[in-house]
C-alpha cells in the first residue's frame, strides 16, 4: 500500500485526537516509517494531545485495551518540526520495539536507559529521512 496523509489519518480512524496541526504532524512523521509499522501504528496506537475544541476528555478501558497511547503535549507542538517528529518517531519507537514502562512494576535504571538508547536509535533511523526529502 502507498500511504499518503489522509490514508494515515484514516487508518488512525478515531484514535488520532488533538488538533489539526497535530494530527498533520503525526501523520507526516508516519510517512517516514516503512509500511508495516505504518500499520502497525495506526491499528494498534492512540495518539493523543489537547483538542482545541476540548479542555477535557474521558475514555474508556475498553477503547484503549490492547492498545497503546501516547501523548504529545501541547509545549512539543510549539517546537521546530525536526524536534516534533524526532519525539514522535521516538514514542513510536518504544511501541514497535516493545518496551515497558514502570507502571505496575519497577524497572531499572539500566534497562530505563536500554529502553531511551533504543527508542532515539529508532527515532534517528527514521527522522533522517525527514532531512533526506525536504
Amino acid at each position: 500500500m502507498k500511504w499518503t496523509l489522509l490514508s494515515v489519518k484514516r487508518g488512525f480512524g478515531g484514535r488520532l485526537v488533538g488538533s489539526p496541526y497535530m494530527k498533520e504532524m503525526v501523520c507526516r512523521a508516519c510517512l517516514l516509517l516503512p509500511s508495516e509499522i505504518i500499520q502497525e501504528v495506526t491499528s494498534r496506537v492512540w495518539i493523543i494531545s489537547s483538542p482545541d475544541d476540548a479542555w477535557a476528555m474521558t475514555f474508556q478501558g475498553e477503547e484503549i485495551k490492547n492498545r497503546h497511547l501516547i501523548f504529545l503535549s501541547e509545549d512539543l507542538l510549539r517546537q521546530d518540526e525536526e524536534q516534533i517528529f524526532y519525539t514522535i518517531l521516538h514514542e513510536i519507537g518504544h511501541v514497535i520495539l516493545k518496551h515497558r514502562n514502570s507502571i505496575g512494576f519497577e524497572q531499572t535504571e539500566t534497562e530505563i536507559k536500554k529502553q531511551e538508547a533504543e527508542a532515539d536509535r529508532f527515532a534517528k533511523k527514521y527522522s533522517y529521512n525527514a532531512r533526506v526529502s525536504t
